[in-house]
């Protein structure tokens, strides 16, 4: 299969996928108020032309903000031969928030081919907990909202079943996004094929695609995600970690006190800093 030189290093496809369900067709527009906050214009930077709708908002006045994260290969790679090899994952804008736009750019390595009549995705999701004496420790966050019949999907799940037909009806409207007409006519990205491949999933996540019990206060500002591929079967494709700090504030905070609350991603990156500099520092004198 040829793939033109300048597509090679990266293809930019809108492919919804992690809590990824359509954008809602039925968009109202929302008349701007005086005066933009922090807020809209972060939105109208990301989705220009497309109309925030939470000035009016029925189901709640809190959202989420990620103010960090962290990307982290899993623990089974090690005795475990995936067949994609996810080496990266940035997440943009820049602290995003819910409601709201976010992107997701993924970089890996497909080193076989992938099956063609069923990817699944399972997510588990783990916050932060102290126990005594001050111990530290990640509690797995149940479930929710299982389909009664195969376990899939539905807001909260933890098993996703139709990636690929989710791919599909993306990379249909990919044309309104980017200009590869044929190189999507020619090339069948669902899944994609061999080779290495830097991808943006998007979504527009809003306060349905929450818990209900999220609008409580928040159990932790400190999560892991786990996101496992399978083939449906046995076979286990990939698998990618990533560590994000949350604060729930308030949509209409101009201040934005929740950035300037104590910040779990400093602390983080500081750890990790810490426990980095020792590895070099026992790599070095055992040369």
């Amino acid at each position: 299969m040829f793939i033109p030189p300048l597509l090679r290093p990266s293809i930019t496809i809108l492919l919804l996928t992690i809590f990824i369900t359509t954008f809602a067709k039925d968009q109202t527009r929302v008349k701007r108020q005086g005066g933009a906050t922090v807020l809209t214009k972060a939105w109208n930077e990301a989705l220009p032309g497309v109309p925030p709708f939470w000035d009016k908002y029925s189901s709640g006045p809190y959202g989420i903000v990620i103010r960090g994260w962290q990307f982290s290969r899993c623990a089974s790679e090690q005795w475990t031969n995936y067949v994609v090899n996810v080496s990266n994952i940035v997440i943009w804008p820049d602290y995003p928030r819910f409601p709201g736009p976010i992107f997701f750019n993924v970089t890996m390595d497909v080193n076989e081919d992938l099956p063609i009549d069923k990817i699944e995705m399972d997510l588990e999701v783990r916050h932060a907990v102290n126990g005594k004496l001050n111990s530290r420790g990640w509690q797995v966050i149940p479930c929710q909202g299982w389909n009664l019949l195969d376990g899939c999907d539905g807001v909260g799940s933890c098993r996703y079943c139709d990636m690929l037909d989710k791919c599909k009806e993306t990379v249909k409207s990919a044309h309104k996004y980017v200009n590869a007409e044929d190189f999507l006519r020619q090339n069948k990205l669902c899944p994609p094929p061999k080779g290495h491949w830097t991808m943006t999933f998007s979504k527009i996540f809003t306060i349905e695609d929450l818990p209900k019990s999220f609008f409580g206060p928040l159990q932790s500002n400190e999560y892991w995600l786990t996101f496992n591929f399978t083939d449906g079967k046995d076979r286990k494709l990939g698998c990618a970690r990533l560590w994000v700090d949350a604060c729930k504030y308030h949509l209409q905070d101009k201040q934005q006190k929740c950035l300037k609350d104590p910040n779990a991603f400093k602390d983080f990156i500081k750890e990790f800093s810490s426990q980095a500099e020792q590895i070099r520092q026992r790599t070095s004198t055992t040369k």
